[in-house]
């Protein structure tokens, strides 16, 4: 039997068997999760261990970690900023040793980073902020590093959350599912239908739905991840813009640069001139 045909059939009965049992299910998946999220941080800190280099860029802290994370959460994308998040927390852990007050003092410094992040991905300013003033009274609740990675996850994933206010939509599983989708195949010439097709719906009722949820239609909402994406590689001077139109699903330069400017307000070539310091 292949592996994935392995892995779906226990999923499944996993499910089957929290839904039989007295058990709220929401206890089971969110264990499941607490025990996931370890497993990924102690592979990650082995993958440390034994990546070799000298000691002063183990215990150097992940600048490009972090800013993939806040990216990450400015698109809305809570599976990636889950998998480097744990990164993140993984190379806290070994680099600090262990030491628990050491820890929940960068864990604060990521909570304000997280909020940060969310505000850019244009969540709202107010929930924000009382969100944050909620989360940061709470630290002092926990009293193991497993307790605090694990509450950290939970506020990454509201934060996530209050970019594109998923929290509240109907459809929420679907729009999850069509967003993944989209952020891990905007090089491609995606389209509509593909992703309509991906979460087996109508390209109709498909691009209904999305509207009403994200409150913007599905090629602004494809050109807003491909832009944002964009932005980040301008900064690198190495990269042409022919290639780097290409790089982020445009085939032509011209269409991409139309589209950068509309949602900027500058050409990409100001945008990297000015280094992304763009006043809006």
């Amino acid at each position: 039997i292949k592996p994935d045909v392995v892995n779906k059939l226990s999923e499944l009965l996993f499910i089957v068997a929290i839904y039989i049992s007295d058990v709220q299910p929401s206890e089971y998946f969110e264990e499941r999760e607490f025990y996931e999220q370890q497993s990924d941080i102690s592979e990650y800190i082995h993958y440390i261990k034994t990546m070799g280099g000298s000691d002063e860029e183990i215990e150097s802290y992940p600048l490009e970690k972090e800013r993939e994370l806040l990216s990450l959460i400015a698109l809305g994308d809570k599976k990636g900023s889950q998998r480097v998040l744990n990164e993140i927390f993984g190379h806290i852990f070994f680099s600090t040793g262990g030491k628990f007050e050491i820890i929940k003092a960068r864990v604060l410094e990521l909570t304000v980073l997280l909020s940060r992040a969310a505000l850019e991905g244009g969540a709202d300013v107010e929930q924000i902020f009382g969100l944050n003033y909620k989360f940061l009274n709470e630290i002092n609740n926990y009293h193991t590093i497993d307790e605090l990675a694990f509450w950290l996850s939970k506020i990454m994933a509201r934060f996530t959350d209050c970019v594109f206010n998923l929290a509240s939509a109907k459809h929420v599983d679907v729009m999850y599912k069509a967003i993944d989708y989209i952020k891990r195949n905007y090089m491609n010439k995606i389209t509509l239908e593909e992703v309509a097709s991906h979460v087996y719906l109508s390209p109709s009722y498909f691009s209904k739905i999305f509207k009403e949820e994200m409150k913007v239609n599905f090629n602004t909402y494809l050109n807003m991840v491909r832009i944002e994406v964009a932005k980040k590689l301008l900064l690198n001077d190495s990269i042409d813009l022919v290639d780097l139109s290409n790089m982020v699903g445009y085939e032509d330069q011209s269409y991409f640069s139309k589209v950068f400017k509309k949602m900027t307000g500058v050409s990409p070539g100001k945008y990297r001139e000015a280094r992304g310091q763009i006043k809006k």
